[in-house]
């Protein structure tokens, strides 16, 4: 499934993590509150996470070209491994009859997505074939952790958490994937007790469909850093005051930007 040198970094290169946080100690983790959000509610883009008070508790509903865009990319990439025990033939059959499906607003992306489509069926195929055990999309119970009774990874090889996103504009876009492969984490650890060091994100260019492959090192730091916005997140949702407005610039990609700046 990954790279080469992901397997190297994670096996020889990155060595053990030493973690006290780990999702099996609940003393520490468990919820502080009634209100369980969800792993993309901890790590929206907001800062004030108002997109999450407009989406939660105002039920305000946005269906921009952002949403859409990365829901296509997630899809393109998981499909050869929904259904890698196919003929080679019905899969491509398939993924072209989902293409033919997609919204007019993204389908200019078409022969970009047959490239990335190519990249993760040759990873499929591999994996299959060296009897590597990955899950799609599995439902990791998440209750126990302060977050919504599932929380779902795009992939998991072995117990290492995948997430697959498009590359951002900044910084604060990795930063986020970082924070949901350490809520993937703890919600692993807390369900099976097997200690998860590692995540993985891959970031897609949708300018050529590279693909960017990141290993996150799932420390104690990232680790509080994700329970402190959890908690936060976790407050706005049960004491639902409307949160101000962010005081820097927002990102003209959020999705909530015409509905939060009216």
């Amino acid at each position: 499934m990954f790279p080469r040198w992901v397997w190297d970094f994670i096996r020889v290169v990155g060595g053990e993590v030493v973690a006290e946080v780990r999702g099996w100690r609940f003393d520490v983790v468990s919820p502080r509150f009634v209100a369980r959000p969800s792993i993309s509610d901890v790590t929206s883009p907001c800062l004030v996470k108002r997109d999450v008070w407009l989406r939660k508790v105002a039920r305000v509903r946005v269906d921009s070209v952002v949403f859409v865009l990365g829901r296509v990319v997630h899809e393109v990439f998981l499909y050869p491994f929904r259904y890698v025990n196919e003929s080679l033939w019905d899969i491509v059959r398939g993924f072209d009859r989902f293409l033919n499906s997609l919204n007019s607003s993204v389908k200019k992306y078409r022969d970009v997505f047959y490239k990335l489509f190519r990249k993760a069926l040759a990873f499929a195929l591999y994996s299959s074939e060296e009897g590597i055990p990955i899950s799609v999309e599995p439902m990791i119970p998440a209750a126990a952790i302060g977050l919504s009774d599932y929380v779902k990874p795009d992939l998991m090889v072995g117990f290492i958490p995948v997430d697959i996103a498009l590359a951002p504009s900044s910084d604060k876009g990795f930063e986020r994937k970082e924070l949901a492969l350490a809520g993937y984490a703890l919600a692993i650890e807390a369900w099976t007790g097997h200690p998860v060091d590692y995540g993985v994100a891959i970031y897609v260019n949708l300018g050529d469909a590279s693909l960017n492959w990141k290993v996150i090192r799932i420390d104690d730091s990232l680790r509080r850093v994700f329970l402190e916005t959890r908690d936060r997140v976790a407050m706005i949702l049960e004491h639902p005051e409307e949160p101000p407005q962010p005081a820097d610039q927002c990102p003209q990609t959020c999705p909530y930007f015409e509905v939060c700046r009216r």
